[in-house]
């Protein structure tokens, strides 16, 4: 009997297990559902480690529960074996006198395990099936949901959020044409130039080349100057690497106007503003006293290459139109914003850009 027996016990104790562990993890699984759905519906961040340890404390309860509900002994086991194998009580009156020895009950034991060897494994029904397939169901659809609710429904979790005031979206910063094509330009006139050596045209080719990848990717509007900032950083460090390197001091005065060409076309491109190029100038400093008083003129650049900002077009975003008249020094900035929110169209913005250009050369006929 006691081979049989144990055949059967062990059959019963791992449904058992089966049983436990699927409530668990149904009760574990649907914690973590009912309380990451409202979190992320109310925009409430917890961390992962939270949600885990909701699962844990699920499976260690539901599973317990069930453990205490389905526990069994031996003398239970014999009952089951009776009443499910139709054994007419053999097992229950083998296991009550299991520790008394004659002749009577030495057959009655036989026969009992006779009859038990004769029943199949698989003739002992598993019981509880429909609560069974029920914590299944529960556990399979909660597996599911769990990483539906984390894409579909995404938070910041507590203890990231934003500063404040930075709390809204940061827009997307959109390159346009003329800024592409600009790129393009300074990255072809690098890599054929034949005023810095190889190993600087080299470097500075890569940065910029990095540099167009990341915009390729999207950045923020306020993002962009920290990328800008950070090529011109790597332009200057791997500049002076190159110079290192160089005997001649006039190849390194070379490369070093070529890396200031490219970081002051850099600035240009994007309508960024050096660092420093605000500067006032020092009260302190005495004037020149040879040099006459001169009448108040307009402020202005006035070197061949710089900008005239008298009489220079500009979007009037009120009335709509471009009109031609005294201009603030961010003129460029406020048409290339009026552009990138929608507020002209590309053909308004080509328009201004082409007087805007033309105003360069004969500013006085306009």
């Amino acid at each position: 009997m006691d081979q049989n027996f144990l055949k059967f016990k062990k059959r019963i104790w791992t449904q058992i297990i089966v049983k436990c562990v699927l409530a668990g993890l149904a009760a574990g699984l649907f914690a973590t559902v009912a309380v990451m759905l409202p979190c992320h519906l109310c925009k409430i961040g917890l961390f992962w480690y939270v949600y885990l340890g909701i699962a844990v404390l699920g499976f260690v309860l539901g599973g317990g529960v069930a453990f205490l509900i389905l526990k069994t002994d031996d003398r239970k086991i014999a009952k089951i074996l009776d009443a499910d194998l139709c054994l007419e009580e053999r097992m229950q009156t083998a296991f009550v006198f299991a520790g008394q020895e004659n002749a009577m009950l030495d057959l009655q034991r036989a026969n009992a395990n006779f009859a038990l060897g004769k029943v199949p494994l698989k003739a002992l029904p598993f019981k509880n099936i429909v609560a069974t397939v029920l914590c299944a169901a529960v556990a399979g659809t909660s597996t599911v949901v769990i990483p539906v609710i984390a894409v579909c429904l995404p938070v910041v979790p507590i203890g990231t959020e934003l500063p404040d005031g930075d709390d809204k979206e940061d827009p997307p910063r959109i390159v346009t044409d003329w800024e592409w094509g600009a790129l393009d330009e300074l990255i072809n006139y690098v890599r054929s130039s034949k005023k810095a050596d190889a190993r600087t045209r080299t470097a500075m080719v890569s940065e910029l080349e990095g540099l167009k990848n990341v915009l390729l990717d999207g950045v923020s509007q306020s993002s962009l100057p920290m990328f800008v900032e950070n090529t011109v950083t790597n332009i200057r460090n791997e500049v002076k690497d190159a110079n290192d390197a160089v005997d001649s001091e006039e190849q390194k005065k070379a490369n070093t106007e070529e890396q200031n060409y490219v970081i002051n076309k850099l600035y240009e491109i994007f309508s960024l503003q050096q660092p420093g190029s605000s500067e006032e100038p020092d009260p302190d400093e005495p004037d020149n006293p040879d040099e006459p008083d001169k009448p108040d003129e307009p402020e202005g650049p006035t070197g061949p290459g710089d900008l005239i900002v008298d009489k220079t077009p500009f979007f009037d975003p009120d009335t709509g139109e471009t009109s031609f008249g005294e201009v603030m020094d961010d003129y460029y900035r406020k048409a290339l914003q009026a552009f990138n929110e929608g507020k002209i169209s590309r053909e308004e913005w080509e328009a201004i850009m082409v007087k805007y250009f033309n105003s360069f050369n004969g500013n006085d006929n306009n």
